[in-house]
C-alpha cells in the first residue's frame, strides 16, 4: 500500500510540475497542434494555423497559456513574452551536421556527440548541389550557434545548430594561489556536458609543465588563460646546456642570467663570463640552437 501511494505521488509530481514553455518549437506541418507542446495530450486539438508565405507563427505566451489553461494544462508557464512555431524544412541536413562533428572533433579530444540539431534560419525547399561549410570565430566554445553554408556563387545560408555532447576537462582539487605549480594533488580530470566556456578548457592534466597565473577557486574547469608555462630555470642557478656540433653533443654548466619558462630563450654566463642564448627545454636545463 505504502509503495501504490508513493508511486501515485512521484506520477502525480511528474504530472503536475511546472512546465516551461520553448521560446521556440519546431513542427512538421503547417499548423500548431496541442501535442507539438505537450506530450501525449488526452485530445490534440489544433491550435493555430501557420501561413503558407511565412513557415513560422509568432504567439504572445500569455494568450498560449491561456489556451492550454483551458486545455486542462494549467501548470505552464513561460520565461518569453512570445513563443514561435517554426515549420521544418524538409531538406537532408546530414553533411552539415558531419560538418559539424567533425569542427567539434578538431578542437576537442574524445568528444561524444548524442545529438546534433540543425535548423535553417529560413524555411528552405532544397539545399544548393554544391556549398561549404563555414563556422563563426571560437564557435566551438558553445553547443549552440551560427554556421552558413556558402554556395558556388557566394551567396550565404545561415543555419542554427544545437549539439550534446560530453568531452574530458580538467578541473582544481583545491583552490590554486598564483605560481602553483600544478600537479596530481590540485586537479584532475573530468568528463561534463558541453555548455559554454570563456576559452579553450585544458583537455589533458599538464603536470609539472604549469603554473596558476591568477587565483582559481576549487572546482573550476582550467582553461588556457589560467595558466602560465612553469618556471623552470631560475636567475643565478645552475643550468646543464646541450648544443650540437654536426654529430657530435657538447653538453656544459652555466649560471642563468635569468628566470625562464619552458620555450623561453634566456640568457646564461659559461664559465669563461661569456653571455650566451639558450632555449629552456627542462627543469635547469637549456638548448643552444
Amino acid at each position: 500500500m505504502k509503495f501504490l501511494l508513493l508511486l501515485f505521488l512521484l506520477v502525480s509530481s511528474h504530472v503536475f510540475a511546472n512546465t516551461k514553455l520553448q521560446s521556440n518549437y519546431i513542427i512538421s506541418h503547417n499548423y500548431v497542434m496541442l501535442g507539438d507542446i505537450v506530450t501525449n495530450p488526452k485530445k490534440n486539438i489544433k491550435l493555430f494555423i501557420i501561413e503558407k508565405s511565412r513557415h513560422t507563427k509568432r504567439v504572445k505566451s500569455k494568450k498560449l497559456l491561456e489556451i492550454l489553461r483551458q486545455s486542462g494544462y494549467s501548470k505552464y508557464s513561460s520565461e518569453h513574452a512570445y513563443v514561435q512555431f517554426t515549420q521544418k524544412s524538409p531538406i537532408n541536413t546530414a553533411k552539415i551536421a558531419f560538418a559539424v562533428k567533425e569542427f567539434f572533433m578538431s578542437h576537442y579530444k574524445n568528444i561524444g556527440f548524442s545529438v546534433i540539431n540543425i535548423q535553417p534560419r529560413t524555411y528552405l525547399l532544397e539545399l544548393p548541389k554544391h556549398y561549404t561549410v563555414q563556422f563563426q570565430k571560437k564557435a566551438y566554445l558553445k553547443k549552440k550557434g551560427t554556421l552558413y553554408i556558402k554556395t558556388e556563387d557566394n551567396k550565404k545560408i545561415f543555419f542554427n545548430f544545437n549539439i550534446k555532447a560530453t568531452l574530458p576537462v580538467v578541473i582544481t582539487n583545491k583552490q590554486l594561489k598564483r605560481g602553483d605549480e600544478l600537479s596530481r594533488l590540485n586537479c584532475k580530470k573530468k568528463s561534463i556536458i558541453l555548455d559554454k566556456f570563456h576559452a579553450m578548457p585544458l583537455q589533458i592534466v599538464p603536470y609539472r609543465k604549469y603554473e596558476a597565473r591568477h587565483r582559481i577557486k576549487q572546482g573550476a574547469i582550467l582553461t588556457k588563460y589560467d595558466i602560465l608555462g612553469l618556471e623552470l630555470v631560475k636567475r643565478g642557478e645552475s643550468v646543464n646546456v646541450t648544443t650540437q656540433d654536426g654529430t657530435i653533443s657538447i653538453s656544459f654548466q652555466a649560471k642563468a642570467d635569468q628566470n625562464g619558462r619552458l620555450g623561453d630563450t634566456i640568457r646564461v654566463i659559461n664559465m669563461h663570463g661569456k653571455r650566451i642564448n639558450a632555449v629552456v627545454i627542462g627543469r635547469n636545463r637549456a638548448e643552444i640552437r
